[in-house]
């Protein structure tokens, strides 16, 4: 895959999932675990250390979780998150977390090519998952993983999913309580710099920007967090897409570092969804504002606000709810309290699917 140096805007209809068993949703039953007992957890993969180092250490700091083992295919990283968290155990083989008996669920940072095989090991281990964004490169591999996590019946929670997070649940609030009306259009944007493949390396973005170990670059980065908030709260299905994709700051990067994509949804709501490494070192934003037809809510990291507008009335102004990674609370409360997640891994494979459609109608392959 490599990105254009210019944009280019097409416009294709979205590819529905295959009516086949493996996209059928399933019921995910909860380990057989005693509901007092630990969530014995092992991580594989440190390549995406920005989600993965986090997760360790909630993990270690988290009284319902017993944080079992590392592995990475370094040895030097697996140890520095050991130092950081407290475990014990690390090696450099995936199987040596996936054959455990000992451990009930897998949280897999690695890059994305190699976290399918993996995931479908574990769950045919019968493992609990927490998958690295996004699930896989293709859907066909994408489809194994669902077929493999429905015949086990173990939970795959996608790291991207962000449902009950303060900011989440503020905005889910709104949405649902019609205070907003029909929801008519969104935007949703974030802007950043090249990420890095280590905490302090000078190397570069590493994997992030390796065609042969993800799918995309600077878009598709983070417009997985976004096509999921946008499907959780828009409730409807995606229609078409149009889409630019750019080489703009990176001149020479194999993948691209500007994407911008228009969906067109079955309501008839517009969503844009924009997201670059074309920010300067250190640069950061994150922004979203929802309109509907009787209000409208808009937030940014900038300010560090949430603004909302009802009808009638005027705009007012909180501080930004935290919107932090709550998968490692989801997967406790499944796997503990039978508490149903509210992404799975046919949300993944659906989220997936929409960033595939902008590709091909961004770059004119379809």
């Amino acid at each position: 895959m490599t990105a254009p140096t210019t944009p280019t805007v097409l416009t294709t209809p979205t590819t529905p999932a295959p009516p086949t068993a493996s996209t059928a949703p399933g019921t995910q039953a909860p380990s057989g675990r005693p509901a007092t007992g630990r969530l014995r957890l092992g991580i594989i993969g440190f390549d995406h250390w920005y989600a993965g180092i986090p997760f360790a250490r909630k993990a270690a700091e988290n009284p319902a979780v017993e944080l079992r083992a590392l592995v990475d295919r370094d040895p030097e990283r697996a140890r520095h998150v050991a130092g950081l968290t407290g475990c014990a155990r690390t090696s450099t083989d995936p199987a040596s977390v996936i054959e455990d008996p000992e451990i009930d669920a897998v949280a897999c940072f690695t890059s994305v090519d190699e976290s399918p095989g993996l995931c479908v090991a574990a769950a045919r281990a019968g493992k609990h998952i927490v998958s690295v964004k996004p699930l896989a490169m293709t859907l066909e591999d994408a489809d194994r993983v669902v077929a493999a996590v429905d015949a086990a019946g173990v939970h795959f929670l996608p790291s991207e999913s962000r449902r009950t997070s303060p900011l989440a649940r503020r905005l889910a609030s709104l949405v649902r309580s019609g205070r907003l009306g029909e929801l008519r259009s969104g935007t949703f944007a974030m802007n950043s710099s090249l990420p890095v493949c280590w905490p302090g390396s000078t190397d570069g973005p590493g994997w992030w920007a390796d065609p042969a170990r993800t799918p995309g670059g600077g878009w598709i980065d983070h417009a997985v967090y976004q096509i999921d908030r946008m499907r959780w709260l828009f409730g409807s299905p995606i229609a078409s897409v149009t889409g630019t994709v750019a080489t703009v700051a990176h001149p020479g990067l194999p993948v691209e570092d500007y994407g911008h994509a228009v969906f067109t949804l079955e309501s008839g709501a517009v969503v844009t969804v924009e997201d670059t490494w074309v920010a300067p070192p250190g640069g950061f934003i994150n922004r979203a504002h929802l309109i509907g037809s009787k209000g409208e809510v808009f937030h940014d990291t900038a300010t560090d606000r949430l603004a909302v507008l009802e009808e009638g009335g005027e705009w007012t102004f909180t501080r930004l709810p935290a919107d932090t990674f709550d998968t490692l609370d989801v997967l406790v409360a499944a796997v503990r309290d039978g508490t149903a997640p509210g992404a799975t891994v046919h949300t993944a494979r659906d989220t997936l699917a929409a960033c595939l459609d902008f590709y091909a109608a961004a770059r004119g392959t379809r």
